[in-house]
This record gives C-alpha cells, sequence and structure tokens, in this order.
C-alpha cells in the first residue's frame, strides 16, 4: 500500500476534512495510506513522523518557515531518499526540497516558465504590492493551460496540478489531489477528476450554504433577508478562505455574534496574500464603519507577506487610511489548545502573527477569539463577546455627534501625596489637557464651565490629592456595575465594600475626578496600598481594589463614557495581573478596559511599552514628540574653572573647586588641568532635555536647532553625517566652537542649493570658501534634503491634536515605527502616530550586531583593565525599549559576549545563533545572566527562544570550561545539585503576568529598613526562567547560584531623555541586579557599569563606559545642578517643579542601592532648590507636594546614612518640612 505522508505546516485543525477524504478514497477501493502532521510534530521530533517519512513514497510539505524545521526535514529527506516531494508555500530551504520527476524548485533549474512569469507582471499592472496576489489570480488561468502545456513540461504540470488542487481546499478536491498523485508519481491506473476551481475572494454568511462572488451579490441577499438595512452600521470581516469552505465554525460564530449586537456584517473571505485587495477592491467601496481581521499576519501579503515585515506598510497605511475607519483584530489560535492558552498566554509565533504583524498596519484592540479544540478551532463565548463589544463602541463612537459624546480622561498619582497628580513622562499635563479641552469646546463637545487657564486647572487638580476631594459613588452603583463573578474576587481579597481604601461613608466609594460637561477628568487610582506596596509586589493572588475597580466600572457603565483617554505615559491598569497576552475574561485588564475604546497618549520613542497599552489595555495609540534638545553648557563655578583655564596662559598650578574630579595623587598639574578641560568639555556639549513636551505645540525653530545638530551629525543608512562628512573633507569637527557648530546646522535649515549651503559650512567652520569634492556632493545633498524633512516633520507636532480629535470620533490613526528622533532622524517624525515594535525575526539588525560586539569588546577590555582578567559573567540588564530604538544593539552586546552571531535563513530571518569557534573567537566565552525587563518578555518571545538555544549549546560545547565560563558555571551548578534544565537558564524576570522588580516600589514607598531586604525582593520577584520551554519556572536559587558568579553588571543607556538618574527603573533593575550580587557575594561588589549615549550618540563610535558613581555626577553636573535645565523644567510650572521633585528620590534610590551618591550632590541639591528662600518660594507656589517630598527625601537619605549633612542643615530642613506640612493642611481645611 502507497504511503503519502503530509507535513501542513499551520493546519492543526481540520483532522475531520482528512477523514472525510480517506472515507472517498475508500469508497472508491483506493488503498492508500494518508499519514498527516502538522509543523508541532516538527518542532517536537516526533517519532511517528520520522517513521512515516521514511516510509514515505510521496512527501507533501506546506507552510514550514522554520530554519531548524527545515534543516531536520531537510535532513531526514537526504537519508531515507523521499522519490517524490511536493512543497508549497514555504521557506527557500523547504521549497528546494521539491522533486516531481524532473522538475526541482532550485536556482537555474525548473522554477516557473518564462511565459508564466511575464504573464504574473501583466496580472500585477504595475503594483509591486500585488505580486504574490498575481500568483492567486494564475490559478485561475492553470485549469486552462495545463492541456496546452508541452510534453516535456509533464513534471512541473504534475507540480502544478497538486497545487491547483490543493488551493481549492475542500474534501472532493483533496480526493481528486491524492488520486492525480498516486496516477502521476506512482504510476495507479485512476480517473481524475477535474479540478472544481472556487474563487480565490467572495463573500459568506453562516446562514447560507453558497458561497457569494463579491460584496453586491452578498448584500442583495442580506437585505433581503433582513440581515442588512439602510442606516445599520456595516463592518467588514475578513477571514482565510481555507476557514470557510473547511467549516471551521468560529468565522460564522464572529458573524452572528456581531449581528446580534445589531451590526450588519460584510464578511469576506481571502486565501490570505490578496488581503488588501479585497480591502481595496471590495470594502472601500461599501459604507463600512470598522474592519475586523481574523488572520492577522499583514494587510498586504497575508502569510507571505510576513517575510518581510513592514515592507509594504506605506501601502496598508494608505489603502487604510482612504477608508478611514477602526482596523481591529480578533484571531483565535491556531497553534495552541484553550488550555496552553489560558495557562501561558499567546506562544511566540502565534503572537508574531496576532501582534506584531497587524500594528505595522495600524491595528488595534486585539483580542484572542479562541484556540484549538479536538483539532477544530472553537471560539469562546466571551470572548466572541468582547471583540463584539469592542466593535460596537467604536461604531457606537463614530456615530455619536460631538455634542453628545462622553469622554473621560485618565490622569495619574502614584504615589498620591508626592506632588505627581497630572503628570507624564516628558508631557506638560496640565497645559497640554488645557490645550485639549479648549479644542474640543471648539470642535462642539459639551465642555461646561472650562478654567480660565492652565494655571487654574493645575490647581484643580491639585486639589484632587486632598482626602475630602472627589466623588462619592453609591455602592448600589458600584455593585451594578461589576459583573458578580469578578465581585467575589476582590471582596475574598479585600473585604466587603467600601473597603479600607477610599470608602466615602459606610455607603459609597470615594472617586478623584471632577466633570466638565462631557468630558470628566479623573485620577486613577493606586493600584494597592499607599505606604505597603509589599502586599502587591509578593501576593500573586492579587486584585484590583473596590476604589481602583469603581473608577473604571463607573466610567464606563454608569457615567456612560464613550471612550477612555489615558493622558501620558502611564497608567497602571495595563499592568494588572492577567496573562502577558491572550487576555481571557479572568485578566484584570480585560475586566477594567475591555468595552470601550481606550486612546493613548504615548511618546514617540517608547513603543515598547506603549505595546503593552495596546495589548493588554486595548488601546489604540497617539504618539507625541519629545521634549526639545539642549546642550548643558557650563555655569557657576564650572564656567569660572573654565574662565580660570582659559586665562591661565602662563599655567600656574591652581586650586579648583571639583569635588567630582579630584586631582589624583602624584599627577601634574599639566595632565591634572588636561583632565579638567576635557571633563568641562563633555558637560558642556552633553545632550539634555530643555523641558517639557506640551501637546499639540511645535517647538520653535531655536529650540528645535540642538535636536537638528544631534540627529544630522548621525551617519544612517550608509549616509555620512554632517561630522564624518566633515572630516571626510579634511576638517575637524571637534575643534569647532558650539556656536559656530549650530550655525552651520541652522544654515542646513535655510532652503537655499546645496552648493549655497557647503560655502556656509566652510565659511562658518574655518572662514574659507572651496568648492567641495564632487564624489562628497551627493551626500551633502542627502544630508540637507534630510535635514529640511526633519525640519519639516518637526513642526508637524501640532497635528498631534488633530490626529487625537479625529481619533475621538473613531478614524483611523496612522502607524509609524516608535523611535528616538537623534538615532532615527526624519523616520521617527511626524508625532500623533500608533507607534509599533520591530520587526522580532531581525534582532540584531546588521549595525546593531557590529556596534553591540564593538561595545562588548570594550567592556571586557575595561574588565581587563581593572581587574588584570576575563570577566567570568556579565550581569545585563536588557529592556524592550532600548531593544526596538537600537534594532537590538544590547542584544548583540550578549551575543558578542559569549562568542556568538546571527545567522540567517533563506528570507533574510534570523534562525539562531552561531557559536563562534573558540579559534577563531581568541578568548574565553563569557558567562551571561540576563536580567530582562517583563515588556522584553512580552514583545521578544522569539528572542528568548533564541538566546535560551544559545545558551544550552554554549553550555554543552565540546570546549574546555577554562575557556567557555558558560560551560564551566553550568557544570558546577550541577555539581551543587541544580539539574542540567535548571543550570543552563540564564534568562530571568517576573512571573507570568507581572511586571517590575518592586525594589523601586519599595524605595518609593520607603517601605525598607536593611538593603537585604530590597536584596530578597528582587529575588523573589526576579527569579523566573523563560526561553525554550521556560515559560516563567521559579528558579530563584539557580538565580542566586549564578549571581555569585558575576564578576560585572552592565546596562546600555538608550536615551537622552531618560539618563540614569532621570527614573526609578535603572537602580530597580541593574542597580538591584549589582546589590543582589553583592549580598550574595557576602561584600564583594561587582562593578556597575553603563553605556553612557548621553554622552552624544554615534553611529560609527562606541559609547563610553562609566561606572555608576562616575555616571551620577555627570548626570547631577549637566542636569539636576544645571540651571539650564532646571529653569526649562520650571518654565513648566506645576509638571516641571514635579519632575524637579522626581530627582530627589531617583538620588535617593541610588544613594540607597549602590551609595553611588556623593555628599556634594546632596549638599547642592539641598542648596539650590530648598535652603534657597526664593526658589524654594518659586517651587512651592507651583507645586507644595512636590518642594514637600524633595525635602522628605533629604531628611531621608540623611536619616539611613546617605548623606552625611551638617546638624545645622538637618534642623533647618525639618522646620522647612514642618512649615510645608502647615502650609498644606491649611489648603486642604479650606
Amino acid at each position: 500500500m502507497p504511503t503519502l505522508t503530509f507535513i501542513l505546516g499551520m493546519e492543526r485543525f481540520n483532522e475531520h476534512i482528512w477523514e472525510v477524504v480517506r472515507a472517498q478514497l475508500r469508497v472508491d477501493t483506493i488503498d492508500v495510506r494518508l499519514l498527516r502532521f502538522h509543523d508541532g510534530h516538527v518542532e517536537q521530533r516526533d517519532p511517528d513522523l520520522i517513521t512515516a517519512i521514511a516510509e514515505a513514497d510521496v512527501l507533501f510539505i506546506t507552510l514550514i518557515n522554520s530554519r531548524s524545521q527545515a534543516d531536520w526535514l531537510a535532513d531526514l529527506v537526504a537519508k531515507h531518499r523521499t522519490p517524490t516531494i511536493f512543497a508549497f508555500e514555504s521557506m527557500p530551504e523547504v521549497m528546494a526540497l521539491t522533486q516531481v520527476g524532473a522538475y526541482r524548485v532550485t536556482e537555474g533549474r525548473g522554477g516557473l516558465p518564462k511565459p508564466m512569469k511575464a504573464l504574473l507582471r501583466l496580472i500585477t499592472r504595475g503594483r509591486d504590492e500585488d505580486t504574490l496576489y498575481a500568483y492567486t489570480k494564475l490559478t485561475k488561468l492553470t485549469a486552462k493551460l495545463l492541456p496546452l502545456m508541452p510534453a516535456k513540461l509533464a513534471d512541473f504540470r504534475t507540480w502544478l496540478s497538486v497545487n491547483l488542487y490543493w488551493n481549492q481546499p475542500d474534501a472532493a478536491n483533496l480526493s481528486q489531489m491524492v488520486r492525480l498523485i498516486l496516477r502521476d508519481c506512482l504510476d495507479q491506473p485512476l480517473d481524475v477528476a477535474p479540478v472544481q476551481t472556487i474563487p480565490m475572494m467572495g463573500c459568506f454568511h453562516p446562514a447560507n450554504t453558497e458561497l457569494f462572488a463579491d460584496p453586491p451579490t452578498y448584500l442583495r441577499w442580506a437585505k433581503r433577508t433582513k440581515r442588512y438595512r439602510k442606516g445599520q452600521p456595516l463592518v467588514a470581516v475578513l477571514g482565510f478562505r481555507k476557514h470557510v469552505l473547511q467549516e471551521q465554525l468560529y468565522l460564522g460564530d464572529l458573524v452572528k455574534t456581531l449581528e446580534h449586537h445589531d451590526l450588519a456584517v460584510l464578511p469576506i473571505f481571502v486565501s490570505g496574500i490578496e488581503a488588501h485587495v479585497a480591502v481595496r477592491e471590495w470594502v472601500a467601496r461599501q459604507p463600512v464603519d470598522a474592519i475586523v481581521s481574523t488572520m492577522g499576519f499583514p494587510l498586504v501579503g497575508g502569510p507571505a507577506g510576513s517575510t518581510k515585515p513592514g515592507q509594504y506598510q506605506a501601502k496598508a497605511s494608505d489603502l487604510l487610511s482612504g477608508i478611514d475607519v477602526p482596523y481591529l483584530v480578533a484571531q483565535p489560535l491556531q497553534m495552541q489548545d484553550e488550555m496552553h492558552w489560558h495557562t501561558y498566554g499567546v506562544a511566540p509565533m502565534q503572537a508574531v502573527i496576532m501582534y506584531d504583524l497587524p500594528e505595522m498596519d495600524g491595528s488595534i484592540a486585539p483580542v484572542v477569539l479562541g484556540a484549538i479544540q479536538k483539532q477544530q478551532i472553537v471560539a469562546t463565548p466571551n470572548r466572541l463577546e468582547r471583540a463584539t463589544q469592542q466593535v460596537a463602541s467604536w461604531v457606537h463612537l463614530r456615530r455619536t455627534p460631538a455634542v453628545e459624546r462622553r469622554v473621560a480622561i485618565v490622569l495619574y498619582n502614584y504615589p498620591p501625596g508626592l506632588g505627581k497628580l497630572g503628570t507624564a513622562a516628558l508631557l506638560d499635563v496640565p497645559t497640554s489637557l488645557f490645550a485639549l479641552l479648549q479644542r474640543l469646546h471648539a470642535a462642539g463637545y459639551h465642555t461646561g464651565d472650562l478654567p480660565a487657564s492652565a494655571d487654574e486647572l493645575a490647581q484643580k487638580l491639585a486639589q484632587l490629592d486632598q482626602q475630602e476631594a472627589g466623588l462619592p459613588i453609591p455602592l448600589c452603583d458600584y455593585q451594578r456595575a461589576v459583573p458578580a463573578n469578578h465581585a467575589r474576587r476582590v471582596d475574598d481579597y479585600w473585604g466587603m465594600p467600601p473597603g479600607e481604601i477610599a470608602p466615602a461613608g459606610s455607603e459609597a466609594i470615594r472617586i478623584d475626578g471632577f466633570q466638565l460637561g462631557n468630558i470628566f477628568v479623573g485620577v486613577q487610582p493606586p493600584m494597592g496600598i499607599p505606604g505597603d506596596p509589599m502586599r502587591l509586589l509578593f501576593d500573586r493572588s492579587f486584585t484590583p481594589h473596590h476604589q481602583y475597580i469603581a473608577f473604571y466600572r463607573w466610567l464606563c457603565h454608569v457615567w456612560g463614557a464613550d471612550a477612555l483617554l489615558h493622558f501620558g505615559m502611564h497608567g497602571t491598569s495595563e499592568w494588572m495581573p492577567g496573562l502577558q497576552l491572550g487576555l481571557t475574561e479572568q485578566c484584570w485588564p480585560d475586566v477594567l478596559l475591555g468595552e470601550k475604546p481606550n486612546l493613548y497618549l504615548y511618546p514617540l520613542n517608547n513603543p515598547a511599552e506603549a505595546a503593552i497599552a495596546r495589548r493588554r489595555g486595548y488601546a489604540t495609540i497617539v504618539s507625541h514628540a519629545v521634549p526639545p534638545y539642549a546642550r548643558a553648557g557650563l555655569y557657576k563655578q564650572l564656567a569660572h574653572i573654565r574662565a580660570e583655564l582659559d586665562s591661565n596662559e602662563a599655567d600656574r598650578e591652581l586650586t579648583l573647586d571639583l569635588p567630582d574630579l579630584p586631582r589624583a595623587e602624584g599627577e601634574t598639574w599639566l595632565g591634572y588641568a588636561q583632565r579638567v578641560r576635557g571633563y568641562l568639555d563633555e558637560l558642556e556639549q552633553r545632550l539634555i532635555v530643555d523641558g517639557l513636551h506640551v501637546f499639540g505645540r511645535a517647538p520653535s525653530s531655536d529650540r528645535a536647532a540642538t535636536l537638528m545638530e544631534a540627529a544630522l551629525d548621525v551617519s544612517r543608512d550608509g549616509a555620512p553625517g554632517l561630522s564624518e562628512l566633515l572630516q571626510m573633507s579634511g576638517i575637524d569637527n571637534s575643534r569647532i566652537p558650539p556656536a559656530r557648530r549650530e550655525m552651520v546646522y541652522r544654515a542646513i535649515l535655510i532652503d537655499t542649493p546645496v552648493s549655497a549651503v557647503w560655502r556656509d559650512v566652510l565659511a562658518t567652520y574655518c572662514q574659507v570658501v572651496s568648492p567641495m569634492s564632487e564624489d562628497l556632493m551627493p551626500w551633502l545633498k542627502r544630508l540637507v534634503e534630510h535635514g529640511r524633512l526633519l525640519r519639516d516633520r518637526l513642526t508637524e507636532s501640532t497635528a498631534e491634536m488633530d490626529v487625537l480629535l479625529h481619533a475621538l470620533e473613531g478614524g483611523y490613526v496612522k502607524p509609524a515605527p516608535g523611535a528616538d528622533p537623534v538615532r532615527a532622524g526624519a523616520a521617527a517624525l511626524p508625532s500623533g502616530r500608533n507607534i509599533h515594535s520591530v520587526d522580532p525575526w531581525r534582532l540584531p539588525s546588521d549595525n546593531a550586531y557590529a556596534r553591540g560586539s564593538a561595545l562588548a569588546d570594550a567592556l571586557i577590555r575595561r574588565h581587563l583593565d581593572d581587574e588584570d582578567c576575563y570577566p567570568q559573567t556579565i550581569a545585563q540588564t536588557l529592556w524592550a525599549l532600548d531593544t526596538i530604538k537600537t534594532e537590538g544593539e544590547s542584544l548583540a552586546v550578549v551575543l558578542a559576549l559569549v562568542g556568538a552571531r546571527p545567522e540567517r535563513d533563506g528570507q533574510g530571518k534570523i534562525w539562531r545563533y552561531e557559536l563562534i569557534p573558540l579559534a577563531e573567537l581568541g578568548r574565553p566565552r563569557i558567562d551571561v545572566l540576563l536580567d530582562i525587563s517583563s515588556i522584553f518578555r512580552d514583545t521578544f518571545q522569539m528572542s528568548l527562544d533564541l538566546l535560551d538555544d544559545l545558551f544550552r549549546r554554549a553550555a554543552a560545547a565540546d570546549e574546555p570550561p577554562d575557556q567557555n565560563y558558560v560551560r564551566a558555571h553550568t557544570l558546577y551548578l550541577c555539581e551543587q545539585g541544580r539539574s542540567w534544565e535548571q543550570a543552563t537558564a540564564r534568562i530571568f524576570t517576573q512571573a507570568p503576568g507581572q511586571y517590575g522588580t518592586g525594589v523601586d516600589e519599595q524605595i518609593e514607598e520607603s517601605a525598607w529598613e536593611e538593603t537585604t531586604q530590597l536584596t530578597e525582593t528582587y529575588l523573589h520577584r526576579g527569579g523566573y526562567t523563560y526561553g525554550g520551554g521556560r515559560a516563567g519556572t521559579a528558579e530563584t536559587e539557580t538565580l542566586r547560584g549564578l549571581l555569585g558568579t558575576v564578576d560585572r553588571v552592565f546596562q546600555a543607556i538608550d536615551s537622552i531623555e531618560y539618563g540614569l538618574t532621570d527614573m526609578q527603573h535603572y537602580y530597580g533593575h541593574s542597580g538591584a541586579l549589582q546589590l543582589a550580587a553583592s549580598h550574595i557575594q557576602d561584600g564583594r561588589s561587582p562593578r556597575l557599569t553603563y553605556a553612557d549615549v548621553g554622552a552624544g550618540y554615534s553611529a560609527t563610535h562606541t559609547p563610553p563606559l562609566r561606572d555608576v558613581a562616575e555616571l551620577v555626577r555627570i548626570e547631577a553636573r549637566s542636569k539636576l545642578l544645571n540651571p539650564r535645565w532646571y529653569e526649562g523644567m520650571l518654565s513648566h510650572g506645576y509638571a516641571g517643579t514635579a519632575e524637579i521633585s522626581n530627582r530627589f528620590t531617583y538620588l535617593l534610590g541610588w544613594g540607597a542601592i549602590s551609595n553611588s551618591v556623593d555628599a556634594w550632590i546632596f549638599d547642592d541639591a539641598a542648596s539650590t532648590f530648598i535652603l534657597d528662600t526664593e526658589m524654594r518660594a518659586r517651587l512651592a507656589q507651583a507645586n507644595p507636594q512636590a518642594v514637600r517630598n524633595a525635602v522628605a527625601r533629604l531628611l531621608e537619605a540623611n536619616g539611613r546614612g546617605l548623606w552625611p549633612a551638617d546638624e545645622a542643615i538637618i534642623d533647618q530642613l525639618q522646620a522647612i518640612y514642618g512649615n510645608l506640612e502647615d502650609q498644606l493642611e491649611a489648603v486642604s481645611s479650606q
């Protein structure tokens, strides 16, 4: 009996169809073994599959796009010499296995004949994005062309015929396909019925057994059967043709659920690669209110287009912009069963299909519809309901007039009482919110009596931080708004409502906010109990409390919000407990945010956290610009020291007041003076933010100039930046004074001929005028064009407000990659976009690998210089944000330390990290302990698998342990009683569904006594391993063992906006990592080193490496103590004062974590902001709670022994604190 073995990728759901095929063949008395496997069997190296390949007379492979799977199959095929192999829709390495008689799909042999290639070009009609679609059009012609093919093409005709049957995948055609294979490949005398071609695109409905040729035909039927009436909202649903033909019921269930909510449905099936054609030719010609894709993948190209994500992003964006309706994704999991989904969330490959790829087209509100059950795709009823609620609420938003539209604006205040209410990262919230309220009023929204100014609004917001402020929500309203099953979970954890957090008597719960007509401005409640973060950090059964749930459920179900707007980065609702991806009804973000449109303002350079808001919070992102940049310059004593050095022509020895750079013992005066000059030069040129961004406001040309300068100095995409271009012309850019350099960049922005720009450049730089070399002129022209594009896009920041209002009308928000405007230049702009991540299959990029390798080499050299030996283990913190912004530079550092490089498959995707032979590497393999952010865990699951595979192979490599520290430490851990599986773990973060180390919360809440408590929090929260088969396995003891081997801790700082002392997460991750290693090594403290991009980003030079204390000093000088920085912040009043206050908390954090804050920094911070009466009055006028926090942090630093201040200063600070407390209590009582 002949054996036909089918290996069908992404088809774990259609065994019932093959049972029908087998039954039909039995009826026809055809003896054949049909063995069906899927890609999961390949991945698991299933023994039954190995046997099936060995016994196969014919092998049929489709949709295998993993290089490791391809190589494994190729080895088996070569071993068993299968005579006939059909391979379709797979990566080149699999397609090359094709052998049908003499026909091969390889370079130089076989392939499509020239006439068919010409026909494909004719079908596309010049549309490059239609190339893949043309293949499906060709299918219609194939049946007519087959009889005309000459005999010499018989084998190609067989391959093409089988492909034709395969692409009409109902049971009847599949049965005939098997007969055809038996006849043409195995010489069985069988009759074969002609293929029954089925349209590649069409419409369907579960109530009708026949397919519809096109939307007009379908809509006539829908009207006749009363499924579509005039004026009824119409929703287009895109589904896979194969799923329709093979009767996967989830599509019909979705259609019926949408109809149950009084939405008419236009259900369209496509094979996958022509979805954009259906949208362009069909959907765009109908009055649709929303588009729902159940397929995932890119809109243009579908599964085939996923091999180069983003290739046709502009085409998809333009197409969807023309239709201008929400584009939602509601997709079932095709590679997971329900239990696996509910336990682990969405698996890596499925996550790319459902999240990464559609987000590049601007998709929103992703909902997992269901999963595999008994080899069928089965929709989960509550997920069908959730997807439908999202669609219906967006349609309702579109159809509600502005004057009736109710919008709930959510602000943040965590921890409360610190002057943080109404603040967000990089954004002046009160000023931005005031501008929005004015625009809403002008657009016809009912806004009631608006505050007269942004300052008045800020005062109104500050009042919400008082215990007596807020609105009482009756318990009856609360209980009506919260489903009973969720209410029981909360009651079990927090007790009966109203609970102890924000009760308003015994019969109400207080929420903080106020109403302005149809606009509600509310303050998101704290996640847990203020002052007791440990309960949240150490309890995995944590639920939001009554006030938190009341806030969101009341807004959506009682107050009647049509849309939520989270105002800036970021809140906490999307970080609530639940699955990382693929929320179920038990996940708290789904309970809180799943029913209404949720708009979210986010900085354009943070796509990582924006992705969490979109994927867990159903958010539509509207990006905003970052604040303008400035050079730090010199001030006060720094300027005085520079003047002293410049005027010291005799080079006599001076006494310099510079505690951050003392003269070394035995150092000559000239050597010291040169070192001081270099230090001052660096401080002067450091990039800092110049204030905060105001939403919808473009920076002035003067304030944009520094960003222009920094961006145009970067060499990118093979083109030199201006500094490199000048060097190529023989001019040393570094010797040109800063003021004259800025003049050059300003000249570039003037619309004059490029040759005139060059004359300006030379005249400014070296006061000469000469022609530029002809071979360099194209580079200058490109640079000038880029500069002018950057200028124009910066001015488009005003469109942020227009985009937000358009989104509130239910319109489509264009996508864009989230990026750093210095690194990416004009590609990062304009703002006002639905920002997304990067192609996860190509990390690190080639450029990033080169830069990361150079950084790893520098790190090793630094350790050799410091310790005179190689580091055995470097513990590295790896974040999603810097991975996205740098295209994987920090990831490349890991590879280079271990001694590995990316290996790409035939589609250009990285399929594994190849170990570099030791002889080529020329040094030992460095072990790397990875502390990854929980966002990296959720965003780059495929990278985790590749990294885990790398560590496993490095540990198993047949190499001397003294030349392979990964292996040495793995063997050591095994000797200590760990299993091989445990000992090879190197990737650690929080448990599934949990976020953050918790150390920063402990410090901010002052909820610690000894640093050992901080270490235990870090170990407890971060001791879960990932990658490969590890999906959050608790391995705290393995982590302890690895920490004992750490010689250095490293992290790359990717941001100008957020340096080491600008946020808490650096000491919460890499700082806590070093602290934990120090405690476990019993006082031996590994060095903590950072790559300092704040020194100036360059694509061609490695950023300097600095130990933590050195970088804290530099940042204190260039930012906190710098009038240029703090006056820029103070120009934003309330919000800027909060930013200054935050830095006092972060200084305390670094003092606690690593004792890396010198006393003079605390001294100068106290004297600059608190002890100076005039400055303190300015701060207190703007935000008194923020000033109180700054004073409290100084007192806490002294009390904990981190700042040895004079007793008189402490007495003065305590008096100031008491006065501030009295003033705030007086305000509260009014």
